[in-house]
């Protein structure tokens, strides 16, 4: 198991990050500040969520099984069944995949298209938890995006977004 600093450092200078730019979105006048604030406190409620799944407790141990997919003694020592670091050069193709979807079909369609595409083949996760997973973040995005902050996002070509 890793020393009690190797776990929780990243996860405290993350934090520290994320207040920092919760801070500085404060600074921002009217309604300019939303979004940034928007990402300030989730990128917060993250890192407090990162930070209570490196502990040892139960529910840190559930929290970190729920995460990451193993549990919290394996995290240091990997197996055969752990799933491999994506290399760089996948990470890049998953991003312009996102990209060109985005282009091609929109912000909201592409989102669950992608999330369901990663969780499946990257992940290995299972149809029901991947098919899950892409209909709860569309549905956050949309809400987030088009309802909540009234942000009209990109349509896509085929649905008659220029760019």
């Amino acid at each position: 198991m890793r020393t009690l600093a190797g776990r929780f450092a990243p996860s405290l200078l993350a934090l520290a990050i994320a207040a920092l730019f919760l801070a500085w979105s404060y600074a921002y006048d009217g309604r300019s500040h939303t979004v940034p604030m928007l990402i300030g406190w989730c990128a917060l409620a993250l890192c407090l969520l990162d930070l209570a799944a490196q502990t040892d407790s139960r529910t840190g141990r559930v929290l970190h099984g729920i995460l990451s997919g193993r549990p919290l003694d394996s995290s240091s020592a990997p197996t055969d069944d752990a799933p491999r670091a994506v290399a760089p050069s996948a990470a890049c193709a998953w991003v312009a995949g996102f990209v060109a979807l985005v282009a091609v079909i929109g912000f909201i369609a592409a989102v669950p298209a992608y999330t369901l595409a990663f969780m499946r083949l990257q992940g290995r996760m299972s149809w029901r938890r991947s098919a899950l997973t892409a209909v709860v973040v569309a549905a956050v995005v949309w809400i987030v995006f088009e309802q909540l902050l009234r942000y009209q996002v990109f349509e896509g070509v085929v649905f008659g977004g220029q760019f």
